[in-house]
């Protein structure tokens, strides 16, 4: 190696690693432009309209705002339109530690006949209601057919 050689080394590896920050940058900002693309295409009438890579479906659940994921159905609609290009589900995992417990397929909780809750005390209401009205009916048609005979 010459003493000629080394800043044209120098400058080669300059130039390709600012190419791979330019192509690294470029990718990030493709998505984060396909997730907003996709958003915006909710936000305009609340489903999506086109299609899209299917890498900015999941791009898009990520970026929606905390305040449209809890009051809108923004993750549901991009969902869709994911399982709609890709025949398949997308797959989200949930955050956090689950404290829900599910049961076996088998388990049957047991029914305390004893308690309280047992009798629907509003249907019971209701039934008593529908007899005192069909009684008053009955009386007022009784009634009726007296004076009239």
């Amino acid at each position: 190696m010459t003493r000629h050689q080394t800043p044209l080394i120098r400058a080669v590896a300059i130039v390709a690693a600012v190419i791979a920050a330019f192509a690294v940058t470029g990718t990030a900002g493709a998505a984060t432009t396909c997730s907003k693309a996709i958003l915006d295409d909710w936000l305009d009438n609340d489903r999506i309209d086109r299609i899209y890579e299917l890498s900015c479906y999941e791009a898009a659940i990520d970026a929606i705002p905390e305040d449209i994921r809890i009051y809108t159905n923004a993750e549901e609609v991009i969902s869709r339109a994911f399982q709609n290009v890709s025949g398949e589900r997308l797959e989200r995992q949930l955050e956090g530690p689950s404290t829900i417990e599910t049961p076996s397929s088998g388990y049957v909780p047991p029914v305390d006949s004893s308690a309280s809750t047992a009798f629907p005390v509003p249907l019971l209401v209701l039934g008593g209601m529908s007899a005192a009205l069909l009684a008053a009916g009955g009386v007022g048609y009784v009634s009726r057919r007296r004076r009239q005979s």
